[in-house]
């Protein structure tokens, strides 16, 4: 059971990256909190213990993912990986997950209240809304079709658009 709940977490999070790839182009709220991001900015996400991990950087102009980061700016770790799967499959929300004590995190708390914000806007788009509205207490309104979204994301990864940066 864990190893399938690795490999959803695993496809989920490069799922995550890709929406923040293209919602940064599509979502004006997604392009503004870019926007605001200084350069070189970096987040981790890591999910229990030798779970999977997201990787990425700002360099002012694209969202990278990285194969390692040191030194990230911004860190979360999930304590597990049944919490992970939780959370990554919308069973939970991050709201959900913060009052569980099911992640820490490190870095400045402006740059951690980025990451929320961005997540919550990616959030909005992945999940239906019957789901979002039980994981989130304010739904953000989605400024395209979600459909266009999705089909950006499925073309990115036809395309090999998201591939490691270094």
């Amino acid at each position: 059971m864990r190893a399938i709940q690795s490999l959803v977490v695993a496809i989920v999070l490069r799922v995550v990256h890709a929406a923040l790839v293209e919602l940064r182009e599509l979502d004006s709220r997604v392009a503004q909190e870019f926007a605001r991001m200084p350069e070189g900015l970096s987040y981790a996400i890591r999910t229990g213990h030798r779970g999977p991990t997201l990787f990425v950087e700002w360099n002012g102009q694209e969202v990278l993912r990285l194969r390692e980061l040191t030194n990230p700016g911004c860190a979360l770790r999930i304590k597990s990986m049944p919490l992970a799967f939780r959370l990554f499959t919308g069973q939970m929300g991050l709201a959900q997950a913060y009052a569980r004590h099911a992640f820490t995190m490190g870095g400045e708390v402006a740059d951690v209240m980025r990451l929320a914000r961005l997540v919550n806007i990616v959030e909005a788009y992945l999940f239906p809304k019957i789901i979002t509205r039980h994981i989130m207490t304010d739904v953000p309104e989605t400024e395209v079709n979600f459909l266009r979204a999705y089909g950006r994301i499925a073309l990115g990864f036809l395309t090999c658009k998201y591939k490691f940066s270094r």
